[in-house]
C-alpha cells in the first residue's frame, strides 16, 4: 500500500511539473522591433503605435511591438536587408526600395499607376499585390499589410512648379529606386537618389533644390520651414509594406502568428481609411504654414512619363506584366 501510494505521489508531482512547465511556456513574452523612417507625428509611426497598445492588450502583456521611428535603425534599404538576415524583426518600408530586392515591386512606383484611393485598394488587396507578397516570402520576409501614403508631390525651396520645364535644371531628391529616378528625370528634373534621413540637412544646406513626397510627410517631418512651394504633380502613389523577418515569425507561437497577421490587416485597413481623409487636411496645414500649393498641369507630365512604362519591359515579371494589363489597362 505504501509503495503505491508512493507511485501516485511520484505520478501527481510529475503531472504537476509539466502542467507548469506547460503554463509558462504559453506565457512567454515576444518583443518586436518595428523600423521606420517616419517620426513619430506621422500617420504611419501613429497606427503603429496604436497597433502596439492595442496588441499588448489583446494578447495580456505577451506581444510587445515597439516602434522605432525618425530611422533609428538606419535607412529603408537597411530594413529590407536587416529583415532578410533577421536583425531587424520588423518594417514598414515604401516599395520604391524592394523593388531593388524583388523586381516586380517596381510597378508601383510606376507614374501615374494609381488613379484614386479605389483603386490603390483593389491593386493591393488584389492578385497584383498577393503576387508581390508571395514574392517578398522568397527572400526571407512575411509582407502583413499595406500602408498608403498619398500622392506625391513636388515641393522646392524656390522655384514653383507648373510645368516640366519649370524641373529643368533642379536637383530633386527620390528614393532609391531605378523608376522614380527615369520618373523624375522624365519629368524634367535632376533626379538624386538619397537617403530620407539625410534630406533635410540637404535641402537646408543648398545641396538639393528639393524633393517629392506626399503632404502628409512634408508637413509631419516639417519640411515648409525650409521650402516655399509644394506642387500638386501627383505623379506616383508608391504604398508602404508592413512586413516582418520570416526567421522573427517563425519564433512567434501560432495563436501569436495568427494574430499579427489578422490585426495587421485591420491596422492597414485604418491606416489607409485614415490616409485618404488626411491628404485633403494638408494642403491647408501646409497653407497655414506659409507654403505656397501650386496646382499644375497635369498632362503635360503624364505625357512628359509615358515612356517610363517601357523601361520596365525587360525589368518585371511576364506574369506582372500582364497582371497590371487586365487590372489597370496599362502596357509595358
Amino acid at each position: 500500500m505504501k509503495r503505491t501510494i508512493s507511485i501516485l505521489l511520484i505520478l501527481l508531482m510529475v503531472s504537476a511539473l509539466f502542467a507548469g512547465g506547460s503554463s509558462e511556456k504559453g506565457a512567454d513574452k515576444y518583443t518586436i522591433r518595428v523600423a521606420i523612417v517616419s517620426s513619430d507625428s506621422h500617420l504611419h509611426n501613429q497606427i503603429l503605435n496604436q497597433w502596439a497598445e492595442k496588441a499588448l492588450e489583446d494578447t495580456d502583456g505577451r506581444l510587445e511591438i515597439r516602434v522605432l521611428g525618425s530611422s533609428q535603425l538606419g535607412g529603408e534599404r537597411d530594413y529590407v536587408e536587416g529583415m532578410q538576415l533577421g536583425s531587424i524583426e520588423m518594417a514598414q518600408v515604401s516599395s520604391g526600395p524592394v523593388e531593388s530586392f524583388v523586381p516586380d515591386f517596381a510597378v508601383l512606383s510606376l507614374p501615374y499607376f494609381f488613379e484614386d484611393y479605389d483603386q490603390m485598394e483593389e491593386i493591393l488587396n488584389g492578385p497584383i499585390g498577393e503576387k508581390l507578397f508571395d514574392e517578398l516570402e522568397e527572400i526571407g520576409i512575411i509582407g502583413l499589410t499595406w500602408f498608403t501614403n498619398g500622392f506625391r508631390n513636388v515641393y522646392t525651396t524656390d522655384t514653383a512648379v507648373y510645368t516640366p520645364a519649370d524641373l529643368h535644371g533642379q536637383k530633386i531628391r527620390v528614393m532609391e529606386s531605378s523608376v522614380m529616378i527615369s520618373t523624375l528625370n522624365a519629368m524634367g528634373a535632376s533626379a538624386t537618389p538619397m537617403a530620407y534621413s539625410e534630406l533635410y540637412a540637404a535641402i537646408q544646406q543648398g545641396v538639393l533644390d528639393g524633393a517629392e513626397n506626399a503632404l502628409g510627410n512634408i508637413y509631419s517631418d516639417k519640411y515648409y520651414e525650409i521650402c516655399k512651394n509644394v506642387s500638386l504633380t501627383e505623379h506616383f502613389a508608391p504604398p508602404g509594406v508592413v512586413a516582418i523577418s520570416k526567421s522573427a515569425f517563425d519564433k512567434l507561437p501560432d495563436d501569436l502568428k495568427e494574430y499579427l497577421v489578422s490585426s495587421a490587416k485591420e491596422f492597414g485597413k485604418l491606416e489607409r481609411e485614415q490616409d485618404e481623409v488626411l491628404q485633403e487636411e494638408m494642403k491647408q496645414l501646409l497653407e497655414e504654414e506659409g507654403m505656397a500649393v501650386n496646382e499644375v498641369d497635369k498632362d503635360s507630365f503624364i505625357q512628359a512619363t509615358s515612356g517610363v512604362y517601357a523601361t520596365l519591359k525587360n525589368t518585371v515579371s511576364p506574369e506582372m506584366q500582364q497582371l497590371v494589363k487586365d487590372i489597370t489597362g496599362k502596357d509595358f
